[in-house]
């Protein structure tokens, strides 16, 4: 290659590098080895305030804010000596002063060159301040964000497009009493919806990924301990900077107690319809049923033997549709409670003996186990015998002879309330799953006789007690009832 060539070349590459330092978006900042501004470029100018001939010439410390400017000759005087770098060939972001005295973050990479006997150092800077700046503010509504969802009184959820959980907030941690890190990455649905609901809720998570907007929409959560709980909830699809889809947000309230008080509202209401009802119909059915016993005692008068045994047979009717009449209507009527303190232990004894009669063809015994120091509470004694009367009556109906009911008692803590806590076990065959299910329903009953109310009307004594009254463990053969009653005093509910 000739001479001339080779100078066009080389004056080509030094117009396109000029036009390079030009045009960059950067700013390029050249020193000489004790630091004196060889160069800039008009980006670098543009960002700091400066001429080029304010800046050329000059210690590159003038762009740098205390103590940095009174320690960088040292610096520099410490590479050239030992070579061991600070900065140089180290991308760093650092803090520089522009001619007015602010401050700007500038992401700094420093090169070293080497022009003949010159040593010369090559910066390129680029302004951070905006991008700090719309950082710090995403940093700001992220912590605002994480706040407002660690803090929230309310259930939030975020699942990926699969339904797996990527997020919950300690609410729903609290509530359902699993941490986040046991359930991370593990199916929603099948973690913490009820098996027979799964199908259904997959479906309209698929719906909400398509687009549709969930609102109020209710249905239960299994929390670890097995509890099912109400939720009502909202719920959106997420998506990313690039509009693609993230997964689901879910906000949900826990409407548990409130679904409970509608229901014993509803109830409440239902029992005071029947309770009236039964009672106009006991009021007049009872003049009827005592004109008709006293027929049947004038015509016991002179009637044969046969003739005195269907008599007698009428008047066990009479007296049951009496019973009847009179157990509809104790279910239905408000509770109103006198509360004493009550060994409850002395009470089962003195229950089991008052129903004699009806273990009289069975040979069933009452065995009683107390591992706690004092089985004496505060309740309503008459009504806590009908209790056991009931959980009696039905064990006696199904054990076998030659058996045991059992009743064991304990100190326990629920909710953090002290608790005495009753437990009933017969030898009989035990519960079956529906049985269990529905055994406290109102006019639910597996015998040829009786309303079906006796363990309802238990259950809204112990509720009235403040208490608490469940099937216990499913073991065969024998049924277990669980009671739970405060050991002081408890609002009636």
């Amino acid at each position: 290659m000739s001479d001339s060539t080779s100078g066009d070349q080389n004056n080509e590459d030094l117009a396109i590098l000029r036009a390079i330092l030009k045009t960059a978006v950067d700013g390029i900042i050249t020193i000489d080895h004790k630091g004196v501004i060889q160069h800039v470029n008009p980006a670098a100018c543009d960002m700091f305030g400066y001429s080029k001939n304010e800046l050329i010439s000059q210690n590159i410390s003038m762009l740098m804010p205390s103590p940095h400017r009174e320690e960088h000759d040292g610096f520099m005087n410490k590479y050239l000596e030992t070579g061991q770098a600070q900065i140089i060939g180290i991308g760093r972001e650092v803090e520089a002063v522009r001619k007015d005295g602010s401050l700007i973050d500038v992401d700094l990479a420093v090169s070293e060159v080497r022009v003949g006997t010159r040593r010369l150092f090559t910066g390129i800077l680029r302004d951070m301040t905006s991008r700090n700046l719309t950082e710090d503010a995403l940093r700001r509504q992220q912590t605002f964000s994480d706040n407002l969802i660690d803090t929230a009184n309310a259930i939030v959820v975020v699942l990926d497009t699969q339904g797996r959980i990527a997020r919950i907030n300690p609410y729903l941690e609290k509530l359902s009493g699993y941490k986040f890190e046991e359930i991370q990455g593990c199916d929603w649905f099948g973690t913490m919806l009820p098996e027979e609901d799964q199908v259904r809720h997959r479906r309209l998570f698929q719906k909400v990924l398509t687009g549709t907007t969930v609102r109020g929409h209710v249905n239960a959560i299994v929390t670890k301990s097995g509890e099912h709980r109400m939720i009502a909830w909202s719920a959106r699809v997420l998506h990313d900077a690039d509009d693609i889809r993230e997964g689901v947000l879910s906000i949900g309230n826990d409407i548990t107690e409130l679904k409970q008080a509608e229901n014993q509202l509803i109830a409440q209401e239902r029992l005071a319809a029947i309770g009236q009802m039964v009672t106009g119909l006991a009021h007049e059915s009872r003049n009827a049923l005592q004109r008709a016993r006293a027929c049947l005692d004038v015509l016991g008068l002179d009637a044969e033997d046969e003739s005195k045994e269907l008599i007698r047979r009428t008047e066990t009717a009479l007296f049951e549709l009496q019973r009847l009449y009179e157990e509809v209507r104790n279910y239905a009527a408000p509770l109103k409670l006198e509360r004493s303190k009550c060994d409850m232990i002395k009470l089962c004894r003195e229950t089991w003996k008052f129903i004699e009669d009806v273990r009289a063809n069975k040979s069933v015994h009452l065995r009683i186990a107390c591992d706690a120091d004092s089985a004496v509470c505060t309740c309503d004694r008459g009504r806590m015998q009908q209790v056991l009367r009931n959980i009696f009556e039905n064990a006696l109906a199904v054990a076998p002879d030659d058996s045991e009911v059992t009743v064991r008692c304990r100190q326990a803590i629920d909710g953090g309330r002290p608790m005495l806590q009753l437990t009933i076990c017969d030898e009989g065959p035990g519960f079956t799953k529906e049985q269990a299910a529905q055994i406290f329903t109102p006019f639910y009953t597996t015998k040829t006789k009786g309303t079906g109310l006796g363990m309802a009307i238990t259950q809204r004594i112990v509720d009235a007690h403040g208490g608490k009254i469940s099937v216990g463990e499913q073991k065969q053969p024998g049924a277990e009832i669980v009671i739970l009653l405060p050991n002081g005093e408890s609002p009636v509910v």
